[in-house]
């Protein structure tokens, strides 16, 4: 055989192999795991479509992973669709390798894709976030986000010298409106003739749209403004820095980027419930079905730290009172708007 037959094979060969490679635990767009010698459990997870870089759920989990990659010793690719349609097509390449012991999809606007996808895989485990999808190889993890809404909407009325708060939701959803009938009821808990506005951003990445309409409550009198806008919530943030009136961020501790007026950040332990999946399956007691956290489970806090916002002791005081009769079921806050507006505590 020639030389130059002999390279031609050579390079066949190795372009065959690259293209192996590219298939192990599916087909992912960038691959985290480092050292692909390293064994361990192989988790494939499909970000949400607002995107890595979001300073909210997305980069909360992938953090989650990252430390899960170095403490328990799991092997982990990742996809970020830009689309909600690239979903279905992701969870069944991750799911057609044959290669995940764990497929962890991030966000509601997953359900149906992986309602369509999960019966197809019997075998295969599938973990999502932040929605409810029934199947005997799914695994749910929702949040009590009315809790969250709550504490915002109390702190919010107790400061207030202007007896309105402004809460802004992606989408006029019962997901997005759970944080909007808790920061109704905590308002009113804290101050009855406190009012909410509420708006909607009708996207999950819409920066410049929530920053409008932020700018449009404080200017009817909003003193605090709470969100569930995802990514848009920067726009918020940014409003409240640059506008001088108080926020609350949601999904991530952005404290520091705003420290004189994003007064607390409203943290949902995304990391901790896909690192108790990604344990069950390594000790082969992973199991389908629904959870739910709240403040009681500790997923859901709202973190003070890296706030230069001074807030009175006796708020303080009367906002600690609050957590612990949430946590006890003293207080159990109401997950819509309707329920809200006539809710009273027991």
């Amino acid at each position: 055989m020639k030389f130059t037959n002999v390279k031609k094979w050579l390079a066949m060969l190795l372009a065959v192999c690259s293209m192996l490679s590219l298939v192990a635990c599916g087909k992912s767009d960038k691959d985290s795991a480092g050292d692909d010698s390293k064994k361990g459990t192989k988790v494939a997870v499909v970000f949400s479509s607002s995107g890595l870089g979001d300073k909210s759920f997305n980069d909360a989990l992938y953090d989650g992973m990252k430390k899960a990659e170095s403490t328990m010793g799991i092997q982990w690719v990742y996809s970020e669709p830009k689309d909600d349609a690239e979903y279905e097509g992701l969870i069944s390449g991750y799911a057609d390798s044959g290669d995940c012991d764990l497929i962890i999809c991030l966000g509601g606007s997953q359900s149906s894709s992986l309602e369509n996808v999960a019966p197809n895989y019997p075998q295969q485990k599938f973990v999502i976030l932040d929605a409810v999808v029934e199947g005997d190889n799914i695994r749910s993890y929702t949040w009590r986000d009315q809790e969250l809404g709550f504490l915002a909407g109390f702190l919010g009325a107790s400061l207030s010298d202007t007896n309105t708060l402004g809460f802004i939701g992606a989408h006029d959803i019962p997901l997005c409106n759970l944080g909007a009938a808790g920061m109704i009821a905590g308002a009113h808990y804290a101050n009855p003739d406190c009012q909410v506005l509420v708006d909607y951003a009708n996207g999950w990445a819409e920066v410049n749209g929530c920053y409008e309409l932020a700018t449009s409550m404080h200017e009817q009198g909003a003193s605090l403004l709470y969100h569930t806008a995802s990514a848009g919530g920067l726009g918020i943030l940014n409003a409240g820095k640059e506008k001088n009136f108080l926020t609350i961020f949601f999904d991530g501790n952005l404290n520091a980027d705003a420290p004189q007026t994003n007064i607390a950040s409203a943290i949902r332990d995304f990391p901790a419930c896909a690192q108790e999946a990604i344990q069950d399956v390594i000790d082969g007691k992973f199991t389908a079905g629904a959870i739910e956290k709240g403040l009681a489970e500790n997923s859901l806090y709202l973190d003070f730290d890296g706030s230069a916002y001074q807030i009175p002791a006796d708020v303080m005081e009367k906002y600690n009172a609050a957590v612990a009769a949430i946590k006890d079921g003293t207080i159990v806050v109401p997950s819509t708007i309707e329920e809200a507006k006539v809710w009273k505590a027991a």
